[in-house]
């Protein structure tokens, strides 16, 4: 588990310097987490946690801490969670918490002795999809009112891509494990009438080169386009992810209030990406 401990450490590394060029990117994914709501009205009683803060470049921390009481900051890599705080000017402060250290699949151990020649079993798809839920909630001082996964999800699959290869004959199965499991992990950190936020990026430049130059007003288009070619992130397309919260028989008890936001970019070092969100309430009745 330390080379991919070690690995994600490098990864924040090299962006961590780069918040001016998050600019955009992190005022939506900010007000998503409700940085601005009520503004006027001093701060809530709310509790927020996120999860894959890394470097925090895509969160406004002051403004998010004027709005909630409490500011919980989950990542791997602790060293990148402090640094963010120290570089924000919140270091300290009452309602911030860090979580450093922590894995949120459950599963690195597993992974890391995964390659390419690897046998993955029906007991290892199991508990990426069920560990998650199962033992990370122990360690966070939950419920919360609200969680977000910060564009944490595609860098659990391509972790996992990175240990056992994209043509490994589980890749797959394995990526939708992972996908399923993050998803009740969401779920199963949100207080009953909280909300939960998945923000993922869907495909980048590498697959998709003309996204660089197209007008946001055509992000929509895309996502269609996108499933017809599967020319997106495995298991990480919209339609999947609103599938699995009204199909999965775990969450679609849990989950209500399904509401997607419009797609936008997201530049990080020479690729754009093409990020999406989904929000969703926790509580009684299936998902529309």
């Amino acid at each position: 588990m330390d080379d991919l401990r070690s690995r994600q450490a490098a990864f924040n590394a090299s962006s961590r310097s780069q918040w001016e060029g998050f600019a955009g990117h992190r005022r939506r994914v900010s007000a998503l987490l409700g940085a601005g709501e009520g503004q006027g009205g001093g701060q809530g009683a709310s509790r927020l946690c996120v999860l894959g803060v890394g470097n925090a470049n895509d969160l406004d921390l002051p403004a998010l801490l004027a709005r909630h009481r409490e500011v919980h900051l989950v990542d791997l890599d602790a060293g990148a969670l402090a640094g963010a705080a120290e570089r924000q000017g919140v270091a300290g402060r009452p309602g911030l918490i860090l979580h450093g250290g922590l894995d949120v699949s459950a599963m690195l151990d597993a992974i890391s002795g995964w390659s390419p020649f690897a046998e993955v079993g029906p007991a290892d798809l199991r508990a990426l999809a069920e560990w998650p839920a199962g033992r990370v909630p122990m360690v966070l001082p939950g419920p919360f009112d609200r969680v977000a996964s910060t564009c944490l999800l595609s860098q659990l699959v391509e972790t996992a891509s990175h240990a056992l290869g994209d043509r490994h004959p589980r890749f797959g199965a394995v990526a939708e494990a992972i996908r399923d499991g993050h998803l009740r992990l969401l779920a199963r950190l949100t207080a009953p009438g909280g909300e939960a936020t998945l923000i993922t990026d869907v495909v980048s430049t590498r697959n998709l080169p003309a996204l660089s130059g197209l007008p946001e007003e055509e992000f929509p288009e895309l996502l269609p386009m996108l499933a017809r070619t599967r020319n997106h992130m495995h298991g990480l397309h919209p339609a999947e992810l609103r599938g699995r919260l009204r199909d999965d028989p775990v969450l679609s008890s849990k989950v209500t209030g399904v509401r997607p936001a419009r797609p936008w970019a997201w530049r990080l070092h020479d690729r754009t990406y093409l990020v999406w969100a989904l929000s969703f309430r926790v509580g009684g009745g299936r998902s529309p």
